[in-house]
C-alpha cells in the first residue's frame, strides 16, 4: 500500500469521524435532559410521599398538589422513556460509524466493490440512526412544552377554586 493510498484511506475515514463527533455533541444534550428528567421524577415521587405522609387530606391545596403530581409523573416517565430511546439510538449510530470506518479501510485495502458497498450501507445506517434519535429527542421536547403548559394552566386556574 503506497503513501497516497494511506492518505486517501484516511480521508475517506474522516466523514464517519465527523459524524461520531456530532453524535457525541447530541448525546451530551440528550443525556443531560435524560438525567434531569430522572431527577425530576425522583423529586416528584418524594414530594408525593411527603404529601401523603405529612399532608392534611382535608386541605384543598394538598389534594390539588397530589393530583398535579399524579398527572405529571406518568408524563415524565414517558418523556424519560423517549430520551432513553434517543440515547440508545445515538450509541448504536456511534457503533455503526466505527464499523463503517473499518469497512472503508477494508474496501480501500482490498479494492473489492462488495466491501465498498458494505461501507456505504454502514455509513448510511449510522446516519439514519442519528436522524431517528434526533426525531425522538424532538418528540420529547414537544411533550415537554405540553407538560409545562399543563402545569402553568393548572396553577393559573387555582384562584377560581380557592
Amino acid at each position: 500500500m503506497s503513501i497516497s493510498d494511506v492518505i486517501q484511506t484516511i480521508q475517506f475515514i474522516i466523514a464517519p469521524v465527523v459524524l461520531v463527533t456530532a453524535c457525541a455533541i447530541v448525546q451530551g444534550g440528550v443525556l443531560g435532559r435524560f438525567m434531569y428528567i430522572g431527577q425530576r421524577i425522583r423529586s416528584l415521587a418524594n414530594e408525593r410521599l411527603d404529601l401523603l405522609h405529612k399532608g392534611n387530606m382535608n386541605d384543598a391545596f394538598t389534594v390539588e398538589r397530589l393530583q398535579e403530581v399524579d398527572r405529571q409523573i406518568p408524563l415524565l416517565k414517558h418523556r424519560h422513556h423517549l430520551l432513553q430511546k434517543a440515547v440508545l439510538l445515538i450509541y448504536s449510530a456511534i457503533a455503526i460509524f466505527l464499523v463503517s470506518m473499518f469497512a472503508i479501510a477494508l474496501s480501500v485495502a482490498t479494492k473489492v466493490d462488495t466491501t465498498a458497498t458494505l461501507a456505504l450501507i454502514c455509513f448510511l445506517s449510522g446516519t439514519c440512526l442519528l436522524l431517528c434519535s434526533v426525531v425522538v429527542a424532538g418528540q420529547e421536547i414537544r411533550l415537554s412544552h405540553h407538560a409545562i403548559c399543563y402545569e402553568i394552566n393548572r396553577v393559573a386556574s387555582l384562584d377560581k377554586f380557592f
